[in-house]
């Protein structure tokens, strides 16, 4: 045995050494595929997730458009686990006994670890709301995003006007929005109403862009609709807590995600809207072999959940549970400030950094480019083969990309142009022209 300091804590935590511990991480996701490749040989590593895909959800918008196909987003889970010269377990963890160091699977086996990675991020968040579950569309994967294409394609083709409903005017909200003005802003037939439970768009975002995003959609059938939140929704209506009833075709969830049921029942959280509290360093505060990355995790630090979180936190637990090995003083985990890159179709671009934000379509290239460079870490290929991909990739995301630019002369005419946003500058306008007043 030997003992590590838990400084975030305190405490001393004893771990049994062994010449080959067993490392489980479930979730083969940004943080938990981050950690397989980063953990020692000398750890026997199983990655148990129900599926067999990795998949990029930052461009899942963009396959409401056509601008990304399913195949583009998606790489293999098993071949990058193997790649990394670990073992793929395709199924689902249904609980975690901590006292135990026991995973419990669907399929009634068990595996016991040493230590364990939960990377399970979130699930979709109805806020109970009746008829959700059935009759919305959660903006959660590539299969439910292909399929809101493909409704999208049959309701344009429709005779009489088709009514979409989006629910929530978060980042994913504004995105969906943005790649169906893409593809059918000039479809007059088609209706969009947005519902945002608080004052403005992307109340998230410490930055006020909610009038640049209306005033692109000035032109358009589109309704936002803020401070109301969803009672009901049906087949065909969605029914609002101010008393409207909106006529709804496809209703599109994108309302935000609530913690995993497994973090309650395995102990992890007392409640289950609770993430999982963690130290400093990823532990979670009670059971300190356990290490949570991504969304899953409580991080004071962390205001956002972002990928880039999840892959600095992937990589983070992996190298303290090296270090723990190793015999050597653990590390905190710390947030690297990065911008955050909001789309919004062939209309414009955000790249946000605090009270500043960049605007222009010019700037979606950037987006492009963190899709490239973290697609290619991934592939589980060999060098030569990365870059075959990559050249794969880069062509047939650019077509559909700059077709959808040339035929729009709008989108054409916004090209190259950056414009500079400033929180305090506008705050200070309206200040100014409230004095006036």
């Amino acid at each position: 045995m030997f003992l590590k300091n838990d400084q975030s804590r305190g405490l001393q935590v004893v771990f049994k050494r062994k010449s080959r511990p067993t490392v489980i991480i479930i979730g083969a996701n940004f943080g938990g595929l981050t950690a397989v490749t980063t953990l020692l040989k000398q750890f026997t590593v199983i990655v148990v997730d129900p599926t067999p895909w990795f998949e990029y959800l930052p461009g899942i918008h963009e396959l409401v458009s056509g601008v990304k196909t399913p195949s583009l987003l998606k790489l293999s889970s098993p071949k990058i686990v193997r790649r990394a010269g670990h073992r793929f377990i395709k199924d689902r963890v249904v609980q975690i006994l901590p006292d135990k160091n026991l995973v419990i699977m669907k399929n009634g086996t068990s595996l016991s670890y040493d230590f364990c990675i939960v990377a399970i991020g979130g699930v979709k968040n109805t806020f109970g709301t009746p008829g959700a579950d059935t009759h919305a569309v959660s903006f959660s994967n590539i299969e439910n995003c292909h399929f809101i294409g493909k409704q999208l394609k049959i309701l344009s083709k429709a005779k009489t006007p088709s009514h979409i409903v989006i629910v929530g005017g978060g980042i994913e909200g504004i995105e969906v929005l943005g790649e169906i003005l893409r593809k059918f802003k000039d479809i007059k037939h088609i209706r969009i109403r947005l519902i945002e439970r608080e004052n403005r768009l992307l109340n998230e975002i410490p930055a006020d862009i909610d009038s640049e995003i209306r005033k692109h959609c000035r032109p358009y059938p589109v309704e936002f609709i803020t401070e109301a939140s969803v009672k009901k929704v049906t087949g065909k209506t969605v029914f609002l807590t101010n008393g409207k009833r909106l006529k709804s075709d496809l209703t599109i969830w994108t309302a935000g995600a609530k913690p995993h049921p497994l973090l309650l029942l395995s102990g992890f959280t007392e409640t289950a809207d609770q993430w999982a509290p963690v130290s400093g360093t990823l532990q979670h505060i009670v059971h300190k072999n356990v290490f949570f990355a991504g969304d899953a995790a409580d991080v004071p630090d962390v205001h956002s959940k972002q990928a880039y979180h999840a892959i600095d936190m992937g990589h983070c637990a992996a190298l303290n549970i090296n270090r723990i090995h190793s015999g050597k003083a653990l590390q905190p985990f710390k947030p690297r400030p990065k911008p955050i890159i909001v789309s919004f179709g062939d209309l414009d671009t955000y790249v946000i950094a605090g009270d500043f934000v960049l605007a222009g379509s010019a700037l979606s290239s950037l987006k492009e480019v963190v899709f490239q460079k973290v697609m290619m870490d991934f592939d589980p290929a060999g060098i030569a083969l990365k870059g075959l991909h990559l050249s794969n990739r880069a062509v047939r995301s650019a077509l559909p990309l700059a077709l959808s630019t040339t035929f729009s002369l709008s989108a054409l005419k916004r090209l190259g142009k950056v414009r500079l946003l400033d929180k305090r500058k506008e705050k200070t306008k309206r200040m100014r022209q409230r004095k006036h007043d």
